[in-house]
């Protein structure tokens, strides 16, 4: 559904969609780093096993851009991950 609303803006290159186990999550060779990332009923993310927490936001923020954003479908309004504080 995302990819069909939004077919336009992927025409253009302005947007690109992912579906991924975020602990499988790699860039391909020569994909461009993203600006936000938004992750949505990741358990990973939940708080409730924090190494497999940690490796998923490493494995997040090597794929955005320095100052992208990571946002978490965790109730309303959305919660952001502050992912500068990792190592």
């Amino acid at each position: 559904m995302a990819r069909t609303g939004s077919a336009a803006e992927i025409a253009l290159g302005h947007l690109d969609f992912r579906h991924a186990a975020i602990e499988d999550f790699v860039l391909s060779s020569g994909d461009a780093l993203f600006d936000v990332a938004f992750a949505m009923r990741v358990g990973a993310l939940d708080g409730r096993h924090p190494e497999a927490g940690l490796a998923a936001l490493m494995r997040v923020k090597a794929a955005l851009k320095p100052g992208g954003r990571l946002f978490i479908d965790a109730g309303d309004p959305l919660k952001e991950i502050d992912l500068d504080r990792l190592a």
